[in-house]
């Protein structure tokens, strides 16, 4: 199986998911088994789409990675069929998602798209030349991707008012590992690539998308603990 049809394959993947999720949310919202505002619905589609493809695309990252990074020093093996469809399925993802955040002009998710597409289609490409490269990227989406459902739940209960308690530590515990991943380990990870890769120019090529998507990553966390700080003073805590 080549690397075309893994592409073709995951865009039916996730075109798939993207309508079980507008089919899921239609039907709760139709049944009045969530009672929210029809406002919220998107919203709610975007949790659940979203979710499930955090979920599968980490799944897939942490069991095709085949090396530990706790060194420096990376021995190269062959890309494997699971890094394939990882790739794939993440690079279809934020392209189908890119054109509804374009509608809905949604700028910086639009910028954060764009950064991680051109990297994706990079991969791709190292995939396609046999550079044995896919580790870096594996590593890279787990990091990127495993914490989306703990994001989507604090929102949710949010949502549904469940006791602010319950809902700020499931904001903190998203934030926590949201700075570990993001903020700690991916600059770790981006510096023992270039330790291992060098510095050719398609590798330099791609230090100002890192450098976009950290930039964005710290933006983020600095907008989660600013809505943190907000959610427990309108709760008397603080």
């Amino acid at each position: 199986m080549n690397l075309t049809t893994y592409i073709f394959g995951s865009f039916y993947i996730i075109r798939s998911i993207f309508r079980f999720s507008y089919t899921t949310t239609d039907y709760l919202f139709k049944k009045n088994i969530i009672d929210l505002p029809v406002a919220k619905f998107d919203k709610i589609h975007e949790c659940i789409y979203s979710s499930i493809n955090g979920i599968i695309v980490s799944i897939l990252a942490a069991c095709s990675i085949t090396q530990s990074l706790v060194g420096y020093d990376i021995h190269k093996e062959p890309d494997n069929k699971l890094q394939y469809l990882t790739a794939s399925m993440c690079f279809s993802y934020f392209t189908i998602d890119l054109l509804k955040c374009i509608i809905e002009r949604k700028y910086l998710f639009i910028i954060h798209h764009l950064a991680s597409i051109a990297l994706l289609l990079q991969t791709l490409q190292s995939m396609y030349n046999n550079e044995n490269k896919g580790v870096y990227a594996m590593y890279l989406i787990f990091l990127l991707e495993s914490n989306t459902f703990l994001l989507n739940t604090g929102f949710l209960l949010k949502e549904f008012k469940f006791h602010y308690s319950i809902t700020c530590t499931s904001w903190i515990i998203h934030l926590f590992f949201f700075i570990l991943f993001r903020i700690i380990t991916i600059p770790r990870v981006i510096f023992i690539y270039y330790y291992n890769e060098g510095f050719s120019i398609i590798n330099l090529s791609q230090l100002p998308l890192f450098v976009l998507i950290l930039s964005g990553s710290v933006y983020w966390a600095y907008r989660q603990s600013i809505g943190i700080h907000k959610y427990l003073k309108e709760n008397s805590v603080i």
